[in-house]
């Protein structure tokens, strides 16, 4: 937004405003943004190897019940399901231990794969087999680059010792069953890998995400309390700076006391404020917070800026009603911010009147003034620095639009909406 001070120049607020959303710029949110999804993962991890052992090991036990060339005795069938279990097992424990299970699982997956079950395929294809793809995916999401891609050399490898063995066998199936049996294996372990990395690669896209939430949320922040310092500091100061000019020139009149009066209220107001905000700032939990200024606060404020030489008068038209926390900050804050303009950086005496308009579905602020003397020669003209931008923000968040012309005088006119707008 660009302010000029051309004869009839008008400002708008727009989506040169639009900018971080109110929930980032709450501080009490960087915590929750910053966590990534570990215990979702984590939990995802004990029921997939759940899922796996429930319907995987009683499908390996039938299978080597099944099998015709195992002995009656059931020797091998026991030594091959207590090896299942162990396989399950492991997947359980890469929850908390990636490597380590990763590595108790290529060693078990070694032992099925010198196991010879006569009349089947090798081992290291029964169902069981199915938990080390768990592993591998474990490895590619939780591990560095260098882990990840060990991971996937191991498993390759494995798949090609596998078919390996078995091809060297002289009941060995044939070479189609072979390259199927080594593809399906190699197929499993590169498509574990792939979701495992992918997965890893969206949890650094979303930390990335995180943190450039929190760093807006930062920035927000500091512009926000750069605005209230603003707005604390520079009306306060440009109120008693007025109102010590118009002591000065009544000093020894009957009137001179009370302005001497107002000087002193005036800071002591500004104190007040500013040992607030250092409180909070210091020690959040120090001292409770105060009620946000509203709409309400502007009778006050306008009682405080009035002086010999700035005369400002206030009207109120229509039933005023409760109106939202931003919303009514907004027309302090542009209300405080158009009178400190007014008195900064025009010549005395200066007339201002400040109208708020109650309407059906919205409120109206306007603060307009006479022009005074002319632009003091000390402060120039407003050149839309802090404060006015620092007020165009508060009123394009709260959905209102602000309006700044020039003429003779300057005239200042927000419209917020009187529905909740937080």
């Amino acid at each position: 937004m660009r302010l000029r001070a051309a004869p009839a120049a008008v400002t708008r607020t727009g989506d040169a405003f639009a900018g971080v959303s109110r929930d980032t710029g709450r501080m009490d949110i960087m915590g929750e943004v910053a966590k990534p999804d570990a215990r979702i993962d984590g939990n995802g991890v004990l029921v997939s190897a759940a899922v796996i052992t429930v319907i995987a090991l009683p499908l390996t036990v039938v299978t080597l019940l099944q099998a015709p060339g195992i002995p009656v005795d059931g020797g091998l069938v026991a030594w091959l399901s207590v090896v299942s279990v162990l396989l399950h097992a492991a997947g359980f424990l890469s929850r908390w231990t990636p490597v380590v299970a990763f590595v108790a699982g290529s060693a078990l997956m070694l032992v099925f794969a010198f196991t010879t079950i006569p009349g089947y395929s090798s081992a290291a294809m029964l169902p069981s087999c199915v938990a080390y793809l768990l592993l591998v995916w474990k490895m590619a999401s939780d591990g560095g680059t260098r882990r990840s891609f060990g991971a996937l050399a191991v498993g390759v490898t494995g798949a090609g010792l596998i078919t390996t063995v078995d091809a060297l066998r002289q009941d060995g199936p044939e070479p189609l069953m072979l390259l199927v049996e080594g593809g399906a294996l190699v197929a499993g372990i590169v498509a574990a890998w792939a979701l495992g990395a992918l997965s890893r690669l969206r949890r650094l896209a979303a930390a990335e995400r995180a943190e450039e939430r929190i760093r807006l949320a930062l920035a927000e922040e500091r512009n926000r309390i750069g605005r209230d310092l603003h707005d604390i500091v520079a009306h306060s100061l440009s109120v008693m700076i007025a109102q010590a000019e118009a002591a000065r020139l009544t000093a020894g009149t009957p009137g001179s006391d009370g302005e001497l009066e107002r000087v002193a209220e005036t800071g002591r107001s500004a104190m007040q404020g500013l040992r607030g905000m250092l409180g909070v700032l210091g020690n959040p939990e120090s001292q409770p917070l105060e009620p946000v200024q509203g709409i309400d606060g502007v009778p006050a404020l306008v009682a405080r800026a009035r002086s010999a030489e700035h005369t400002i008068a206030l009207a109120v038209r229509g039933e005023p009603r409760p109106l939202a926390p931003d919303a009514g900050l907004a027309a302090y804050r542009m209300t405080q911010e158009a009178l400190t303009n007014a008195i900064r950086h025009l010549t005395a005496p200066l007339s201002i009147e400040v109208d708020v308009e109650w309407r059906e579905r919205e409120v109206a602020v306007t603060v307009t003034d006479d022009g005074g003397q002319g632009t003091d020669p000390h402060t120039g003209a407003p050149r839309g620095g802090t404060g006015l931008i620092g007020m165009a923000e508060r009123v394009e968040r709260a959905g209102g639009t602000l309006e700044i012309r020039r003429s003779v005088g300057w005239r200042v006119h927000a419209v917020l909406p009187i529905e909740a707008s937080s």
